[in-house]
């Protein structure tokens, strides 16, 4: 799987979540269709949460024990890919722009 390195990778034409995982896209462009812009900014929010969440997880086993177990290496690339994906959608519905996400993109580390 490809770890994102920076924020700006997101939306990059060969390392994007669109051609990384097509399928997840399409599956949460499909539930967005239904949601209006506060419930996909509660999506989006959950789910930055759960891939900081998991990242953490990865980060602590690595501390503890020299390497991370396969569920949490996992764990971290899929919600990170969910992130991604909605973020991609948030930009599509005009939530956020990518000029936004690179203006604080030093509070985010």
């Amino acid at each position: 799987m490809y770890n994102l390195t920076h924020f700006d990778e997101i939306a990059g034409p060969g390392h994007g979540i669109e051609a990384i995982n097509p399928g997840m896209v399409a599956r949460i462009r499909a539930q967005a269709a239904d949601l209006d812009r506060y419930q996909i900014a509660a999506r989006l929010a959950d789910a930055v949460t759960n891939a900081a969440d998991a990242a953490h997880s990865r980060s602590w086993e690595e501390s503890q024990f020299g390497d991370a177990s396969p569920d949490a290496i996992v764990d971290q690339e899929y919600h990170e890919e969910l992130a991604s994906a909605w973020s991609l959608v948030a930009i599509e519905h005009q939530l956020i722009s990518p000029e936004t996400i690179m203006a604080h993109h030093a509070s985010l580390h």
